[in-house]
């Protein structure tokens, strides 16, 4: 059953009640004090040309999946372990910092970035560590992709980068998501080699 001439209520109950309905002009409202659940194996969609009305201002779909997913939350700080090699790892999901410290015995460490969701915001770091006994190029750390593709400083495709420690300099690598499984690099600081890709 829908709205008729003579069934005008915005807010009804479909014949055989398995489905409520909010027509045109009507709203389901949730008082102070009242709640809506949404239980495990239950499922909430919203279709691309809605409105989503959020902290008194008005919010499509797309940026809204954009902040839920962009997993920018938390900070991790990372030493490297005192071995001639890292074994290679990947880039923590979760996080929108990731700081490397490097170790004058270390010579040299592989991290992959993984797919990403468009939006995601990251720093990457590689810092000298705190007695200052690295020398130049003393830690290197290259950075590579699994399914995902990474755009350089310039915009243009890299197969991979290196972020290189000395005992002067750290390096920070800004890097955000501008589509699902793309990484760009939008800024750096420090020694970035990056590797052209094919």
């Amino acid at each position: 059953m829908s709205a008729t001439d003579t069934y005008r209520t915005k807010v009804y109950h479909e014949n055989g009640a398995e489905r409520m309905v909010v027509n045109s002009g009507g709203t389901l409202a949730v008082e102070s004090g009242g709640s809506m659940l949404i239980y495990s194996g239950g499922q909430m969609t919203l279709e691309s040309s809605i409105t989503f009305g959020l902290a008194g201002t008005d919010t499509a779909p797309e940026p809204l999946l954009r902040m839920l997913v962009s997993e920018q939350l938390m900070d991790s700080l990372v030493p490297i372990a005192a071995s001639l090699k890292l074994v290679n790892s990947n880039i923590p999901a979760n996080i929108g910092t990731f700081i490397i410290y490097g170790s004058a015995t270390v010579v040299s460490a592989s991290i992959w970035l993984q797919a990403v969701s468009a939006g995601r915001e990251f720093f990457l770091g590689l810092f000298v560590d705190s007695l200052g006994t690295l020398g130049n190029n003393a830690t290197q750390v290259a950075v590579s992709t699994s399914l995902c593709i990474i755009l350089g400083s310039v915009g243009n495709y890299i197969s991979n980068f290196t972020m290189n420690t000395s005992a002067a300099s750290d390096v920070l690598v800004h890097l955000i998501a501008p589509s699902d499984n793309v990484w760009a690099i939008i800024s750096q600081r420090g020694d970035v080699n990056e590797q052209d890709g094919d």
